[in-house]
């Protein structure tokens, strides 16, 4: 059981919250404890969403499930904003039921005392902390000043995940051309693969190569090489979709999958990017940057049940078998 003192419970809580694996986990600890060092009625850490300025319950306590999962308002009331802008906690006794305010701050239950205090990551307040009593006594100027330690630590542990959370993103990231790192698509493209069983739906993928690729490294550096990378990548965000994936597989080639469209939209939509790549990309020089592919449409049951390995087999021989076509051609099969 936490400490009653507040140096006793933060010790607890950082303690405890010390191994959480995400800022639910943690925010749970800090809940849990706070029916034993700050009784109230009910406690909820209420976010401000930063570009609707919405507000959404993120963790509470004796709140019920479907009121937290339901509470959407289009903004904090004018005292919580003050509380929020001014990073500056508040006491509420005796608020009239019929008062604005009131209206403003009460989430599930009529209270009868209040506490605001607000949530501060990177020196901005982001939300409030608002917990409530019916009865056992109004809260105390003690209490708000615990409150405020609370928020502080909140907002502590939003950055710490945040932290955490951007680093895993980089580590995904390919540092030349910013696209996927091969590792993170292969887990991703099962996902969706396992998403296209259920859903009965059409997966196609690409090997897109770089014609030239390493005269072009010879001829301008590596920088100007990476530049031409990152230039192909935005390219190819611009003519796909955000839940398509796009990854590097090897020095020259990316690995894209299309998701939901049959083999002849796949296909159109790949000559399409081809195109786009070739008019758009500017490189160096006057020499037009040239992209071949070897592509495949995954649309029966069996083939979306396929190893992964025989896929990607397949799909290498589809490029091979394009490259030897000849330049910037273009060969999609059915996985059979």
């Amino acid at each position: 059981m936490a400490s009653s003192t507040l140096g006793g419970w933060l010790v607890h809580v950082m303690r405890e919250s010390d191994g959480a694996l995400s800022l639910e986990e943690a925010l749970h600890v800090i809940m849990d404890s706070m029916k034993d060092y700050f009784p109230s009625q009910s406690v909820a850490v209420i976010l401000i969403d930063g570009d609707t300025k919405e507000l959404r319950i993120k963790i509470s306590r004796q709140i019920s499930y479907t009121f937290a999962k339901k509470f959407r308002r289009s903004g904090p009331g004018p005292t919580a904003e003050r509380v929020v802008l001014e990073q500056a906690p508040l006491l509420l006794n005796s608020l009239d039921h019929d008062s604005a305010d009131y209206q403003d701050l009460k989430l599930e239950h009529d209270f009868a005392s209040a506490v605001l205090a607000p949530i501060v990551r990177n020196q901005r307040g982001v939300g409030y902390i608002f917990a409530d009593r019916a009865e056992n006594g109004a809260f105390t100027e003690s209490d708000l000043l615990h409150l405020q330690v609370v928020g502080y630590l909140v907002g502590n542990l939003i950055e710490k995940f945040d932290l955490i959370r951007t680093s895993k993103k980089l580590s995904q990231i390919d540092d030349a051309s910013q696209a996927l790192q091969y590792k993170a698509f292969v887990p991703m493209l099962a996902t969706e693969l396992e998403r296209a069983r259920t859903h009965n739906y059409h997966v196609a993928l690409a090997l897109m190569s770089i014609q030239a690729f390493r005269r072009y490294i010879e001829t301008y550096g590596i920088d100007k090489a990476h530049e031409l990378l990152a230039e192909i990548v935005g390219i190819t965000r611009e003519n796909i979709r955000d839940m398509d994936l796009l990854a590097r597989f090897g020095a020259d080639e990316f690995i894209l999958c299309l998701s939901g469209t049959t083999h002849a939209e796949s296909e159109a939509k790949l000559a399409a990017l081809q195109a786009a790549i070739g008019s758009k990309a500017v490189g160096q020089g006057d020499a037009a940057i040239g992209i071949t592919m070897g592509a495949l449409c995954l649309e029966s049951d069996d083939a979306l049940q396929a190893k992964l390995q025989d896929i990607l087999s397949k799909l290498g021989k589809c490029l091979v078998d394009a490259k030897a076509e000849g330049p910037e051609s273009l060969i999609m099969e059915s996985f059979v």
